[in-house]
């Protein structure tokens, strides 16, 4: 539990990343968080869940006042990390303009 938060402040130093909820059900990860920097935010819900094989089953929606954006996968631990990080950039990209 945790891993999206972490992930978001080792990737992302100057965001301002804020849990808002945190909990296991069951074998899933569930994790809210609130995401900010200078005059814009969003928030996130990561939802993982570690299938056989290192595998992930995984849900990100993310939500700001001008998108939302839902991805899922179930990927391995590497490439979910890398969809991830593609995901946010675009958010943080279409904030921005």
């Amino acid at each position: 539990m945790g891993y999206f938060l972490d992930m978001l402040r080792e990737e992302f130093k100057d965001l301002k990343v804020n849990e808002i909820y945190s909990t296991q059900l069951g074998n899933r990860s569930v994790e809210i968080l609130e995401v900010s920097a200078e005059n814009w935010r969003f928030l996130a819900m990561f939802q993982s869940e570690e299938k056989k094989g290192g595998v992930y089953l995984w849900s990100l929606i993310i939500t700001s006042p001008k998108n939302t954006r839902t991805i899922q996968g179930m990927d391995r631990m590497d490439t979910l990390k890398l969809r991830i990080r593609d995901n946010i950039k675009s958010m943080i990209e279409g904030l921005t303009e």
